[in-house]
């Protein structure tokens, strides 16, 4: 058992290592698309279960095309539902009820405790261990949050302070998600396959909250509006989950976690460019702060 869990760094590959910012770019875009979902009057379960359900079936569907077939064993059920529900079905719901009380920037800077939490409760589980070159690096990131959040910047605006408490619960579920997508992933099970069960997992989580809620499965009224964040959060997470779970895999979750940093930056950057606001000079100061953390934790060397 303890050899299972023995702490040893991967070894990264360039591939992998790019492929961390574009998860970050991708995952940035469902918080202004969970903006645009409360401004369309969708309800919030009602929105993670819709969005989960359908990105799991493209998913499912691209598996049963590539020639697999979807894994359904009891210890497949219990990852794709516990992380399903942690890191979307849950998550997710609670985001999007938050949104409308807060600016969408804002809602981007509960990421930032993401990493601090996976490799804390990953230390726990006797997966990761802290390192002075990790712990800089998410100083590194939590200062390049800071400065995207001071006054004045544009990046952030009021709101309440209640619904902004309720979002942390959101960064705690992530970190969590995280790893367990390490420890519970069954061996040798594709990405693809594990990415798809997990938003099927996601959305019988979010369904049921649904119902033992009596929230309702849709908008009022059908509308281009109520469609366009829809097929957006679905084409997200269809495609940031295969990253989410191959990257989890290839770096670690604490490592794979430092992405939220940048996904801060980029799911800001997507609201400024979908709310028609202007970057400072202070963002791009961030964003580098963001990088650097990213660069220090990526190139730790594995322990001996």
């Amino acid at each position: 058992m303890h050899e299972r869990r023995k702490i040893t760094g991967p070894t990264f590959r360039l591939a992998d290592v790019a492929l961390l910012p574009l998860a970050a770019v991708i995952y940035g875009g469902i918080f202004p698309v969970n903006r645009l979902a409360a401004e369309a009057l969708w309800p919030p379960m009602g929105f993670a279960f819709a969005q989960s359900l359908l990105a799991g079936l493209v998913l499912a569907f691209a598996v049963i095309v590539s020639g697999g077939r979807l894994a359904i064993s009891g210890a497949h059920l219990r990852v794709y539902l516990i992380v399903g529900g942690m890191v979307v079905g849950l998550p997710i719901g609670i985001l999007v009820s938050a949104a409308p009380h807060l600016d969408a920037s804002v809602l981007t800077l509960v990421l930032c405790l993401s990493p601090i939490l996976t490799l804390f409760i990953g230390a726990l589980a006797g997966l990761e261990r802290f390192d002075r070159r990790v712990l800089l690096a998410m100083l590194l990131g939590a200062a390049g949050v800071v400065l995207v959040a001071l006054p004045g910047v544009g990046a952030t605006g009021t709101g309440s302070i209640f619904w902004f408490l309720i979002a942390l619960v959101a960064p705690v579920m992530f970190a969590t998600a995280n790893n367990c997508a390490k420890w519970l992933r069954p061996p040798q099970t594709p990405s693809v396959m594990m990415a798809a069960g997990t938003l099927m997992g996601a959305a019988v989580v979010a369904g049921v909250v649904m119902l033992a809620l009596g929230s309702d499965l849709s908008p009022a009224r059908w509308s281009g509006e109520t469609v366009l964040p829809l097929a957006l959060a679905t084409t997200i997470n269809a495609i940031f989950f295969f990253l989410f779970f191959h990257l989890v895999a290839a770096i670690g979750p604490a490592r794979f976690s430092l992405f939220n940093y940048l996904a801060v930056a980029a799911g800001i950057l997507w609201s400024m460019i979908v709310f028609d606001e202007r970057p400072v000079a202070s963002f791009w100061i961030a964003l580098i702060l963001m990088l650097a953390a990213m660069y220090l934790a990526l190139s730790r060397k594995p322990a001996n």
